[in-house]
């Protein structure tokens, strides 16, 4: 079972910022609406839409659309929709067990080892609007190095070639997607990634292999070809053949890759560390004994409450107390409604034809026996005498001749 380690303080501050960029984009959105109907049919006011109807439009949409598409990468927004750490999981879950996952890490926090001093900025680049160089979204750690795991959720037919991206998109496609954040490159962006982790790494005495993946997780989106690429390009059902036929020179110990990811855990808040080095510290068979233990617990909770939901007794609302004129419309109701089903007011003491009875509804029914009759049997007769002859019986005289 993988383990799976994401920076839930990191996750959480990025789910608060999008949601105040989509509120924010609402909010403009609603103001070039106002704007749109106040100016119209006035000419004295038609400027308006120019300066404000129309920025407002295009503000509110973009930051709205932006803030929506964020926040679906943590599983936030629609109905029973993962996350990206999640699909990853989902996708890696038969790997080794040493293969470990961390999501969302910021490895900035930590201060450069004793005596070394610590690695120099470059151009800093962009990946979900936290502009950091040694963010990292998803870092698989593995016996053989470090992998690093950029997955993408833009959707149409993606062709590549020499590190080059191109989208293509149908006019509903494109209409959908208004707004949302573009492709960008991610070859580039990714070979940054790799050689700031390896530079961070190497300014703390380890040297790793470090690779990574441009991966696509929206299952409309088609990739048509990738040739000639920096790193590989896969969708996410084929994650775990890149993952499994990657290889390199290096083969840690389990000591050394728990050197390798204490460095990282220690990025984590101080809240989180100490339970993610106990997982990565834990053999394998009992880390996936306590997860699933958790898991069953968190879902056991879940069914309590629901019950407890439904247990509860509902509170009966009070009847409203009905003026004489109501009840009378009421009652005339009741008695057309009758009328229209064929009822006919029957008087329950009137005489009944025999064999009939009065229901409680008032209508009449026939009374059927307590014991059902018998039907008639059939008469049997005895079988008659055969013929002379039938079934080989002869007389003496002809078995003389």
């Amino acid at each position: 079972m993988l383990l799976s380690i994401s920076n839930k303080v990191e996750v959480d501050r990025q789910t608060k910022r999008n949601k105040v960029f989509f509120w924010l984009g609402v909010a403009g959105l609603l103001l070039s609406m106002t704007t749109l109907l106040l100016s119209a049919g006035n000419a004295s006011l038609a400027g308006l839409v120019f300066l404000l109807g129309y920025p407002f439009l295009i503000i509110g949409l973009v930051l709205s659309k932006r803030g929506a598409f964020n926040n679906r990468r943590h599983g936030i927004g629609g109905y029973k929709i993962k996350s990206e750490s999640a699909l990853i999981s989902e996708e890696l879950a038969s790997i080794p067990p040493r293969y470990h996952l961390y999501n969302w890490i910021n490895l900035k926090d930590l201060a450069p080892a004793e005596g070394i001093p610590a690695p120099k900025k470059k151009n800093s680049f962009s990946l979900v609007g936290n502009k950091n160089e040694l963010f990292i979204e998803h870092l698989l750690v593995t016996p053989l190095g470090l992998m690093i795991i950029m997955s993408k959720n833009q959707m149409g037919d993606i062709k590549a070639g020499h590190d080059h991206y191109r989208r293509k998109m149908s006019l509903t496609s494109r209409f959908a997607s208004l707004g949302e954040p573009g492709l960008g490159k991610p070859s580039l962006e990714l070979s940054k990634q790799v050689k700031t982790v390896r530079s961070w790494f190497e300014s703390r005495g380890y040297e790793i292999p470090v690779d990574g993946v441009v991966v696509f997780n929206n299952p409309r989106t088609k990739i048509l070809g990738a040739e000639e690429m920096s790193f590989p390009v896969c969708h996410m059902h084929d994650l775990k053949q890149v993952v499994r036929g990657w290889e390199t020179e290096l083969n840690m110990s389990v000591a050394e890759q728990q050197e390798i990811e204490d460095l990282i855990i220690k990025s984590l808040p101080a809240s989180e560390a100490d339970e993610a080095r106990t997982l990565a510290q834990m053999p394998g068979f009992k880390r996936m004994a306590l997860l699933n233990a958790q898991k069953a617990a968190a879902s056991s909770k879940e069914k309590d409450a629901v019950k407890e939901k439904k247990a509860l007794p509902k509170e009966e609302a009070p009847k409203p107390k009905l003026t004489p004129e109501e009840r009378e419309r009421l009652r005339l109701e009741k008695i057309r409604a009758a009328e229209e089903k064929g009822r006919q007011p029957v008087n329950p003491y009137a005489p009944v034809e025999p064999g009939k009875r009065v229901g409680i509804n008032g209508k009449v029914r026939e009374v059927r026996p307590a014991t059902p009759e018998r039907k008639a049997t059939r008469r049997t007769e005895p079988l008659r005498k055969p013929p002379p002859g039938a079934f080989g019986d002869y007389s003496a005289s002809q078995k003389k001749k």
